[in-house]
Formats: structure tokens, C-alpha cells, sequence
């Protein structure tokens, strides 16, 4: 029997991070050694349910030194501090994504991995979705001709804007997944970005963001692309995520659409697309994309292998992103930095 590999998720109470914590639970290359969360209460209650231990701060774990591997799903503009510190300690880490919500603080973490010693892996999902993997897949074969052209878009509902209240924008929350498929997918960097955001729906709800960002992009090579991301949806609009990814090539072209994961649901109380690949649960456990990824993870760093994504792919999104927000700040064509 191999090895079961030790994991605290941090940050075990919010949406993501239970999630994180129930499939670390149900892993059969894991165990669930402690929910690490500042809320007492919620903390005490997710770690009754995985039956597993509380503790509150994530100090009292290094300094005990029986856990070596975290996942860490805090809001991302708490990413830096709590990463950057684990990392240091030379501890091994899946940091749920954005791997930050800035390039600076995305340099930060590199370089702490660097100095620590531990591994780092940046939970972007979309890399254990199998249409978008089979998608670069494709184009690495050649199936379609060298990429002329590509369009990514993600819509989702305006409660997940007013639920994050400003705590993140829709750029890293929702665009992140795209940005960084733009460029996996395809094989190429983008060199330069124009943005423009609208905010009409959250201003209505005392959220201090945007409803939408728009934005232009230029590849290295001079391939054009744009991304569209949005979550203005109405609540009743269908599965609450409106996804897809188009690229039209030099000798054929390719479209990945998620919207429907093939079973949809309408009754009185209206139509709904549930969710077929992300984390469904199916005979009471969480199945997935994500239940791949973290079991990746887990695996990877138990076996000493490389992980899917490089800390430098994720710096990339990330980098993107920063100009794609500096654009929508300037009114202005932007550079994208190098890492």
C-alpha cells in the first residue's frame, strides 16, 4: 500500500476550501490531517465533519512540524503572506488559483519557493478538464495548422460578484482560468493586451467592481485573440457558467464549449445545466476535475514528478492579468511584463 501524503488545507471554510478539504478527505493518496482556518467556529464544524483536527493558526503546525504539505485556499489577495511563509518553511503547496492577484506578489512566491525548498503547484483547474487538455493536445499535433486567431470567453452569475464583494476582481476570480488556457492551449505568450470594464449591476448592490471586463490581446508571434469575462448573469440563467474557447487556424479550427455538461434539468422551478466535470458529487463523493487535480498533487509530490502546470505558466496568467487591469485603468494598449 503506498503512502499517504499528510495535507492541511488552509482557509477550510470557504467555498473552495471545503471543497479542497472533502476531496482530500475521500483521497485514497491523502489524508486530511487538520483544517486550518482563523473562523473557530466553521473550523471546528468542517473538522467534525472530515474528522479530522481544528487548528487555528497555521504556525502551530510548522512549529510541530508534522504536516509537509498544504493546500491553500484563502481569498487570493491573501495568497502572498500564507504562501510565501509555508514555502519558506520549505513546505510543499497547492495554492488554489489565482497564484496571486498581482505580478509583484506572484514573484514573491516564486522566490520563496526557490529559498525554501518545498514545491509549488498553482490549482488551475482547467489543465484536468479534459476538453481543454484534449484541446492542446490537438494543437500540439498540428490538427488544426498554426493559430490564427482565438477567443475565450467566461460568463458567470452576479452573486458569485456580490458574494466576493470586492474581495477579488472578476479578472482573477473568473478570467484567470482563460488567460492562462489562451496561452497552454496554444503554446503561445501574449505580448500585449487593451481592457475595457462596464460596472452597472454590483454598483447596484454595493459592490465596489466591475460587472464585466473586455479586452483585446496580441500574441508574440502577431496571432490576435480577445477575452470576454463577465459576472453579470442573472441568477436563473442555467448552469452559471457560460464558457468556451474558439481558435481558428491555419488548417482548421477548434471549439471547446462548456456550457452544457451534458444533462440539463427543467421543471416548474425552472432550467438548470448541473455541473458534470468540475466537482460533481456522484454516489456521495466529489468527483472531477478538481478531485484530479489535488490527487495529482498529492501523487506528484509523494512520487517526486513533475506537476502539470510550472510556477512559471501560472506567473504568466498572472502577468497578463496585471496588464489587462492596468489597460482597463490607463484606457491604454499595455505591455505585458516579463517574469
Amino acid at each position: 500500500m503506498l503512502e499517504r501524503v499528510k495535507v492541511a488545507v488552509v482557509g477550510g471554510t470557504g467555498f473552495m476550501g471545503d471543497l479542497h478539504a472533502k476531496v482530500t478527505f475521500e483521497s485514497d493518496s491523502a489524508e486530511l490531517a487538520a483544517i486550518v482556518d482563523l473562523n473557530e467556529e466553521l473550523g471546528e464544524k468542517a473538522a467534525e465533519k472530515y474528522n479530522t483536527r481544528y487548528v487555528k493558526n497555521v504556525d502551530d503546525l510548522l512549529a510541530e512540524g508534522s504536516v509537509d504539505t498544504f493546500i491553500v485556499a484563502l481569498p487570493d489577495r491573501l495568497h502572498v503572506d500564507m504562501t510565501v511563509k509555508l514555502l519558506k518553511a520549505g513546505k510543499n503547496v497547492l495554492l488554489e488559483k489565482p497564484m496571486a492577484d498581482t505580478l509583484d506578489g506572484a514573484r514573491k512566491i516564486a522566490a520563496a519557493e526557490k529559498e525554501g525548498g518545498g514545491r509549488l503547484m498553482i490549482g488551475q483547474l482547467l489543465r484536468f478538464d479534459p476538453r481543454y487538455a484534449q484541446a492542446a493536445k490537438a494543437i500540439r499535433d498540428g490538427d488544426i495548422g498554426d493559430v490564427v486567431h482565438v477567443a475565450a470567453k467566461r460568463y458567470s452569475l452576479r452573486s458569485v460578484g456580490i458574494r466576493m464583494n470586492g474581495r477579488s476582481s472578476v479578472c482573477f476570480y473568473l478570467g484567470i482560468h482563460d488567460v492562462d488556457a489562451m496561452q497552454w492551449v496554444t503554446g503561445k505568450k501574449i505580448k500585449s493586451v487593451y481592457a475595457r470594464a462596464v460596472s452597472k449591476v454590483m454598483p447596484e448592490h454595493g459592490v465596489q467592481s466591475e460587472d464585466a471586463i473586455f479586452a483585446n490581446v496580441e500574441y508574440e508571434d502577431g496571432t490576435i485573440g480577445s477575452l470576454n469575462i463577465s459576472w453579470a448573469l442573472p441568477d436563473y440563467a442555467g448552469g452559471g457558467i457560460s464558457a468556451g474557447l474558439d481558435i481558428v487556424g491555419t488548417k482548421g479550427i477548434l471549439k471547446v464549449d462548456t456550457t452544457d455538461h451534458g444533462l440539463n434539468i427543467q421543471n416548474r422551478s425552472g432550467y438548470s445545466l448541473p455541473d458534470g466535470l468540475h466537482w460533481p458529487e456522484v454516489y456521495g463523493q466529489t468527483t472531477g476535475d478538481l478531485k484530479e487535480e489535488v490527487n495529482h498533487f498529492v501523487t506528484a509530490v509523494r512520487d517526486g514528478k513533475p506537476f502539470r502546470i510550472s510556477v512559471e505558466e501560472a506567473m504568466l496568467a498572472v502577468a497578463v492579468n496585471d496588464a489587462v487591469l492596468k489597460s482597463v485603468e490607463t484606457g491604454k494598449i499595455v505591455e505585458v511584463e516579463t517574469i
